[in-house]
């Protein structure tokens, strides 16, 4: 009995002593994935703190869309690319330093950080992003011409956005094209598929001014660049002329029984924005967000370009009466204020009268009006005036 007793006393010590090593070892590893686990996280937050700077609060408005389609299909999926490019265009316009030392603040562009030499510069035709929206059955009837007058004086200031390749285009030199994959009709997800593209585009360009017109718009450069050299491109500008007499008025999906009212330029006639404006359309914009808020609203682009800027941002349309649609009378221009204008558009009832040129030999009067404000061009001699 007693051995038992004296065996029994001894296996339960060597338990214990097994238990309490056991102990011992599991307390000093479990210590040493603390540790570890403590120096990984400081090394998280630090490089967390170095994003923290660069990422934007995008809960309320969801996930930025792929705004390239393929198969004529919306791709409302998230890609690698299009993530990257989101972050890098949030890095800019929370708290980095653009090119030009100008450093982005919540409030658009900080005055104070602009480097004297960037303040006093003038903006200059370099400084403007120029977007041209096509579509593929345009190519020959619209943008040919445009590519044979206007676009010449500023190649590489234009981007042309259209929805398939065409070699054609694509070798003319110096011209940049974007198949944007959008779908080739003029419904409302096409537009703003498009313009979705030319917004990410003109701010991955760095540049001043977004400009927009569409395939039958012609451009006077020389006064593109005098207008927006009338205003600070680090301030909040929105420039353009609308085509109606009272704002455009749509149903408040958030507040039954009420409705919402607001300016937009006429996408026809163009528009420019500031850069301190784009960057602060960001959160409802970049990213694929755009088209987002198109068939929220159920507008096209350029109405979608108001709302944004007029409703959610609050922001003025500054109307610029040099601007002109095909939606207002074009032949009320008379020839000796023709130079003074910034944009025409057209179509086959109204034209801007051109004398000395028909219908048969210019119907747009695009050509015709690019050698009357530029008679010495050498593309001019191209057309026949005594026809």
């Amino acid at each position: 009995m007693r051995v038992s007793l004296r065996r029994a006393a001894k296996f339960t010590a060597i338990v214990i002593v097994v238990i309490f090593t056991n102990f011992l070892i599991s307390y000093e590893v479990s210590q040493k994935l603390d540790d570890r686990r403590s120096e990984r996280g400081d090394t998280e937050d630090r490089v967390n703190n170095g994003r923290a700077e660069v990422q934007v609060d995008t809960a309320s408005l969801g996930e930025p869309v792929d705004i390239r389609q393929k198969d004529q299909k919306i791709n409302l999926g998230r890609n690698r690319d299009s993530e990257l490019r989101r972050m890098m265009l949030a890095k800019e316009r929370n708290n980095l330093t653009t090119s030009n030392n100008v450093r982005i603040t919540a409030n658009g562009l900080d005055q104070k950080s602009v480097s004297s030499g960037d303040k006093n510069r003038k903006t200059e035709l370099s400084d403007i992003f120029i977007s041209v929206k096509t579509t593929q059955r345009n190519h020959k009837s619209r943008l040919r011409i445009l590519l044979d007058t206007w676009i010449l004086l500023a190649r590489d200031q234009t981007h042309i956005f259209t929805d398939a390749d065409d070699p054609e285009i694509s070798h003319d030199k110096g011209v940049h094209v974007v198949n944007t994959n959008c779908l080739p009709t003029h419904s409302r997800q096409a537009l703003c598929c498009k313009m979705a593209i030319e917004y990410d585009s003109f701010l991955e360009s760095k540049k001043r001014w977004f400009c927009h017109v569409d395939d039958d718009t012609y451009v006077n450069i020389p006064q593109l660049v005098k207008l927006v050299k009338k205003y600070d491109h680090t301030q909040d500008w929105y420039l353009g002329k609308p085509s109606l007499a009272r704002p455009i008025e749509m149903i408040d999906r958030k507040h039954k029984g009420q409705k919402i009212a607001f300016w937009f330029a006429t996408g026809g006639a163009g528009f420019c924005i500031s850069r301190s404006l784009a960057l602060k359309m960001m959160p409802h914009a970049s990213g694929g967000r755009f088209m987002t808020v198109g068939e929220t609203i159920r507008l096209p682009d350029d109405c979608t370009i108001g709302y944004i800027i007029s409703h959610l941002l609050k922001k003025e349309l500054t109307i610029v009466n040099e601007f002109h649609s095909h939606l207002e009378s074009l032949k009320i221009v008379k020839s000796k204020d023709m130079e003074n204008q910034i944009t025409y558009s057209y179509n086959k009832a109204n034209v801007v009268h051109v004398s000395g040129f028909t219908d048969e030999n210019d119907p747009s009067r695009i050509r015709s009006l690019h050698c009357f404000l530029f008679p010495t061009f050498r593309e001019c001699k191209d057309i026949d005036s005594n026809s």
